[in-house]
Order: structure tokens, then sequence, then C-alpha cells
């Protein structure tokens, strides 16, 4: 933990959400904040532990809808309460033993916001659009994907390239390039997880592109099931693939525009997307091929690749280049 942290008295608060990482898997906690300076990986910690909460709380099946949706309405008036007064004492959110931990997440990361000069208004709208989609269950058009990725992956895209210096949380082409990122790693997940989405009862991939291949909903769980690719299939995950991958050739160059300590982050971040998107839809647009052969080649590859982005970024630490970070703020 930081200097900084520790003179704030959130220690506790920070260490909570590094704990919460690392309860969600090793790869998921590691990666992000190894590219990072040390300095920077609790805010890291802090950025990542609060959006996953504050999703897994409005999107827990475990959980009656009704008592989910309060439970997250009482956690975001809470969280931006906090944003307000900027006084971590002061919490009026849920006090069961359970929210102990989001609330510890949340002191962090209202922290996080003040020390990073996050503006509370892209907080307000990542945790309003997660409330307005929480029961959606496909999207019309690709606009309405368009604007859900706008109101959460942006947001959080966003703050992340605060951790990555002045130039890219200021410049309007980092924050662009970061946000083709964000749509570039969001629709691959849209299909890579197209089954398990499914056969969970949701369809992330925009109806009105199912039509523009004569499909509908029907049709692709037919698919699933029988674990097979008709041609309007494939010619569909082609299209959403191609989408995905302009997506990523506008995130190109993003590493440039961030501090020489934190450029592997974003690098990183574009090259495993790209990776992802290869392995998943293959050389045919099949994704049901069976390719483990390829995917053990592929995923050598990218272990391979991140090493040795993490090897440059220690040189670039010892080498204690210019750095732009900007002074923590106190409480």
């Amino acid at each position: 933990m930081t200097a900084a942290i520790d003179q704030t008295g959130l220690r506790a608060d920070f260490a909570a959400c590094t704990a919460f990482m690392r309860r969600r898997g090793a790869v998921v906690y590691a990666m992000p904040r190894m590219l990072l300076p040390p300095d920077r990986r609790p805010y890291c910690d802090a950025v990542q532990a609060f959006t996953i909460y504050a999703d897994k709380l409005i999107d827990d099946p475990r959980v009656p809808v009704a008592d989910r949706r309060r439970r997250y309405q009482d956690y975001s008036r809470a969280v931006l309460a906090l944003l307000e007064t900027g006084d971590p004492d002061r919490w009026d959110g849920p006090r069961s033993p359970e929210d102990t931990v989001g609330r510890h997440l949340a002191r962090a990361f209202a922290h996080f916001t003040r020390v990073w000069d996050v503006p509370p208004e892209s907080v307000r709208r990542l945790l309003d659009t997660m409330a307005g989609d929480a029961e959606a269950t496909e999207y019309p058009t690709f606009a309405d994907l368009d604007q859900y990725i706008r109101g959460t992956g942006v947001p959080y895209i966003h703050w992340i390239n605060a951790l990555l210096g002045r130039r890219a949380h200021t410049s309007e082409v980092a924050r662009e390039k970061a946000a083709a990122a964000i749509f570039g790693l969001a629709l691959t997940d849209n299909l890579q997880d197209l089954a398990e989405d499914l056969t969970a009862g949701r369809l992330c991939l925009p109806v009105e592109d199912l039509r523009a291949f004569g499909l509908d909903r029907d049709d692709l769980a037919r698919a699933v099931r029988e674990w097979r690719m008709p041609g309007p299939v494939r010619d569909l995950v082609r299209f959403e693939a191609d989408r995905a991958y302009r997506y990523l050739e506008q995130a190109d160059g993003w590493w440039r525009t961030a501090d020489p300590v934190a450029r592997e982050l974003p690098r990183q971040y574009v090259r495993l997307t790209l990776h992802t998107l290869r392995r998943t839809v293959g050389a045919e647009y099949d994704l049901f091929a069976p390719r483990r052969r390829a995917r053990l080649t592929w995923g050598a590859r990218a272990c391979a690749g991140f090493a040795l982005g993490y090897g440059r970024a220690r040189v670039r630490w010892s080498a204690r280049l210019p750095d732009r970070r900007p002074r923590p703020a106190s409480n």
C-alpha cells in the first residue's frame, strides 16, 4: 500500500479492494495491475472492485429482482452522496454485515476519484445505466447496444485511462482510443459468450443484425443446441467480428498517449483483446469448431507477449522515467 493511502486512513478500504479482486480469480486480478507501477496498483484495484461489485449487486440471479433493485438503489445513493461530500466517515448506505465489503470498496473508489480527478457525473452515468439495463434480455438495434456500452464500459475505461497519466486522461484522442478499445472488448465478449448468454436467456447481439441475415433468436438458439454453424449464422458472426476488428483498429496507438511507466497496460489490453477475438472466431468464423491445438498455440503466444510487455514495464519503472501523475488529494 502506498504512503499516500496510509495517510488518508483508508488502508483497510484499499486492502478490501485487493482482497475482493483476488477472490475474482488470479488472471482477472493480476494482469491489469501487474502492468502499472506499484503506486498505481491500489487505485486499479479500487476501480475494478467497485465496478464489479456494483454490477453483481444489480445482476445477482440468486437474489429476487425487487430485493436486488432495492439494494442497488440504496448503494448507488450512498456512493453518490459519498462522492459529493468527500467524507469517508459519512456513509448512509446499508450497514448489514454482508454490505461491509461494499462500503470499503465505495470509500476506496471515492478516494480514487478525488486523487485522479474523475468527475462524479461519470460515476452517476455508469450506475444509472447499470440500473436501467438490469432486466434487459436483448438489444433491438446496435444503437441500443452502443448506448449501454457508452454508459458502462466507456466510463470504466476512462477511469483506467486516468491511471495512465494526465495526457491519456485529458486528451480527446486518447479518450476516443480508450473508448474504441472497450467497444472492441465488449463486442468480442458478446461473441465469446454467445452460447452462455442464450442459455441464460440473454442475447447481446443486436436483433437488427440477426434480421439482416434472415435470422431470429430461435435460429441462434438452435445453432447453439446443435453446436453447428449454418451459413447465415456464420455470416452474422463474420459481420460482428469485423465490427469488433474495426474498433480495435481505431484503438491502435492508445498506448502512446500514456505515461512511459504505464504504456504496457493499454498496449497489452488491445493486443490481448485482438488475440481473444481471433481465438474465438477462428479463420472460418465458426464459434463451435474444435480448436484445442490452436488454442494452446494462441495461449502460449499470449503469455509470451504479456511476459515481454511486463519486462518492458519493469525496465521503465527501474529507469524512473518522468511521471505526470497528479498529486494525491487530502481527505
